[in-house]
């Protein structure tokens, strides 16, 4: 999507949460002007604010009228396993022109790795919502790891409090299975941009379950090459501290690439707007329909084997 020739756009918005705090107001802003939305999806009073800000905006559909349309874009904004099921439905394929999806895809690698390539079986054009891709330190940062020489060790590491710990909810992001946690929910953000970078192998890995599907810590190295140093990744979605962070180690000295508090910083945010509206906006630009997400998926899985 571009400013400027999104007026006669039409969107098909699915999701109740993400979908209409984050994509809703972030495609207004961009200039989508027609915005379908199930009527199953508005049907949450703690929404009505922000459905009454952007009514002009919207048309409600219902489930017969969604399968006659063809749409410009589908975005679905949904749980994993429901991204999953809706994925594996044909439907989905066939009355868009472009689809816009949620990480991850589904609830586990072998799962998301039978949707990318039933997607590349159709020969559908569809987008991830890496995130980290999107926000605005990853050029500059990822400008600065390029340059690093070989002998020395990076690190990368996001620690902090996840809301599902903070108010004890019992919510899919919580659990491993489900595609939550700090490997399949939070994780793979950083999973895409090292495999940007150019990962593909790990050398070990570290895990922590507060209880038997609640994945909270990852501790994992992963191999150098001619072209990229040995890196470290550590993720602590159940920590005391507030802390993102990137450097690197070279002759005992610690040189900081990024020092944040989370990788959305409100005080990044061009007004008092969710900082990820933002982002997403720089996501929904995105024209790149040739991204390599099997190279994603292929190192989500080297880092889950034998869990």
């Amino acid at each position: 999507m571009s400013n400027g020739n999104n007026i006669n756009s039409t969107c098909l918005l699915i999701g109740k949460g993400f979908a209409l705090d984050v994509y809703l107001p972030a495609l207004v802003n961009i200039g989508i002007n027609k915005i379908f939305i199930d009527k199953d999806d508005s049907s949450n009073n703690n929404k009505d604010t922000i459905l009454n800000k952007y009514k002009e905006n919207i048309l409600f559909v219902n489930d017969q009228n969604q399968r006659k349309q063809v749409f410009d874009y589908t975005i679905i904004a949904v749980p994993p396993e429901d991204q999953y099921d809706l994925l594996m439905n044909e439907r989905y394929i066939n009355n868009t022109n472009i689809l816009i999806l949620e990480k991850p895809i589904a609830p586990s690698a072998i799962k998301a790795y039978q949707i990318s390539k039933r997607l590349d079986k159709y020969n559908i054009k569809y987008l991830i919502n890496y995130s980290f891709r999107y926000a605005f330190w990853c050029k500059s940062l990822l400008s600065d790891i390029d340059k690093l020489p070989q002998n020395i060790e990076l690190f990368f590491t996001w620690k902090f409090r996840a809301r599902h710990f903070v108010h004890k909810r019992s919510t899919w992001k919580k659990f491993h299975s489900q595609g939550g946690g700090a490997i399949r929910l939070y994780g793979i953000h950083f999973i895409a941009l090292l495999s940007d970078i150019g990962y593909e192998k790990i050398e070990d890995r570290e895990i922590y379950f507060n209880s038997s599907d609640e994945l909270s810590y990852l501790l994992c190295s992963f191999k150098g090459n001619e072209k990229i140093p040995r890196c470290k990744l550590l993720i602590n979605s159940n920590s005391s501290e507030n802390s993102f962070c990137c450097y690197y180690m070279k002759n005992n000295q610690k040189v900081t690439l990024l020092e944040l508090d989370s990788p959305f910083p409100f005080s990044h945010s061009s007004s008092l707007e969710d900082p990820r509206i933002e982002i997403t906006k720089n996501f929904l630009r995105e024209k790149n329909f040739s991204y390599n997400n099997l190279a994603v998926i292929k190192l989500w899985k080297e880092i889950e084997n034998h869990i």
